[in-house]
């Protein structure tokens, strides 16, 4: 059975992400995943690293956060993509967790972190700047995290979903979407 660990970084709990949300985690369930689920704009812990590359003591909710991460087969993150960013807390998440020597050893010949064999995904809804400029440039700016972070830590593959902005989720743009989300849960993929 996977481990599934569903990340909501979106401070907004009515908008499209949350029914993005619902149907991948509908289709998770319906694989029978075991489903833990975490909203990083609900957890209590300061944002900004103290120190450049030194570990800080974590706070209560990131040294929970850290378990259920190394408890997951699979990680998706849902996240909103406004001016070309995402959200200042959300980065903090990923800053204060992922310091060298706190989840992968600095400097050691071999790379030995618990996050090997581990999978993620990472969909992101983008505004309609950062929509122009990914259509533009192709770069979402999730890649630092995608690259810097997951798959720095061997966490391979790491699927990527970008999808321009929503407006409403009664057009048939979004229902695509919704129904890819279900099948995305459905394969934990």
């Amino acid at each position: 059975m996977k481990n599934l660990l569903l990340l909501y970084g979106d401070a907004d709990k009515t908008g499209i992400n949350t029914a993005l949300w619902e149907a991948y985690k509908k289709g998770a369930q319906e694989s029978g995943a075991a489903i833990r689920e975490l909203h990083i704009m609900d957890l209590k812990f300061n944002p900004n690293k103290q120190f450049s590359n030194r570990v800080a003591e974590l706070e209560i909710d990131l040294q929970l956060a850290l378990e259920q991460l190394h408890k997951a087969n699979h990680i998706v993150l849902f996240c909103t993509v406004n001016s070309d960013s995402i959200a200042a807390r959300l980065s903090g998440f990923f800053d204060r967790l992922f310091l060298p020597n706190q989840v992968f050893p600095v400097g050691s010949a071999s790379f030995n972190n618990n996050f090997s064999g581990k999978s993620a995904r990472i969909v992101s809804v983008l505004d309609e700047a950062s929509w122009e400029e990914w259509v533009e440039t192709k770069v979402p700016t999730y890649h630092s995290i995608k690259r810097s972070v997951l798959e720095q830590c061997r966490i391979k593959p790491v699927h990527t979903c970008t999808i321009g902005y929503l407006h409403t989720l009664k057009n048939g743009y979004a229902q695509k979407w919704l129904r890819k989300m279900e099948g995305f849960g459905k394969k934990i993929l």
